[in-house]
């Protein structure tokens, strides 16, 4: 797995997920996002425009800003995120052909799973980074619970989780959060004003655990 994903992971600790946004506004929203300081960004692979979008990303994004797919639960999608010069994977489940691309690929990759044995299978495929998902139906203390037979888990939270409900989930345990929400939502008329100020109040969060 990419030694550059996990180390952004580790020193970032938010990704933020783009679903349904359209290509027209994506430059605007990105650099918004990227000036309040976020550095990994995916684009969720369910609709059918998602994959233009990610190619997008790839070509107009900073240097220091991992572009990522999301959703992605085939090995085809995989290997169409790829091509766009995607260098991470998510995934909402333990899509075990995903995981495994991503490990003959040298691709970062983030496995979606909840129950236990989600995340056994996930980490014995070979994800080192699960997404507990969806994160606002368990809770913090779920997360808590998780830790005690898995003391080494790097998990991050999402689903439902935002600047006002993530501290919980990070005493809990979680190293950090994808989020997308406000992050996906605003007005390119104020520069996507609320989508960074969201974001600069996520990572507040983050800093101060």
């Amino acid at each position: 797995m990419s030694a550059a994903f996990d180390a952004a992971v580790r020193r970032h600790r938010l990704v933020a997920i783009l679903r349904g946004v359209p290509r027209e506004t994506l430059e605007a929203r990105v650099a918004a996002l990227h000036g309040a300081g976020v550095r990994l960004i995916e684009v969720a692979l369910s609709e059918p425009t998602a994959l233009g979008v990610l190619e997008d990303l790839v070509r107009i994004a900073p240097a220091d800003l991992l572009v990522g797919a999301g959703t992605v639960t085939t090995r085809a999608l995989a290997e169409a995120a790829h091509a766009t010069g995607a260098t991470f994977l998510v995934t909402p489940h333990v899509a075990l052909p995903t995981i495994a691309y991503a490990r003959e690929h040298d691709l970062g990759m983030l496995a979606g799973a909840l129950t236990p044995t989600d995340i056994a299978s996930a980490r014995d495929a070979g994800a080192r980074f699960i997404k507990l998902f969806p994160a606002s139906i368990v809770g913090p203390e779920y997360v808590k619970a998780l830790l005690g037979p898995y003391p080494d888990l790097e998990l991050l939270a999402v689903g439902g989780v935002g600047s006002d409900t993530l501290a919980p989930y990070l005493r809990a345990g979680a190293i950090g959060a994808g989020v997308g929400g406000a992050l996906a939502s605003g007005s390119p008329d104020d520069g996507f004003a609320s989508a960074a100020t969201e974001a600069r109040a996520l990572l507040r969060v983050l800093d101060g655990q």
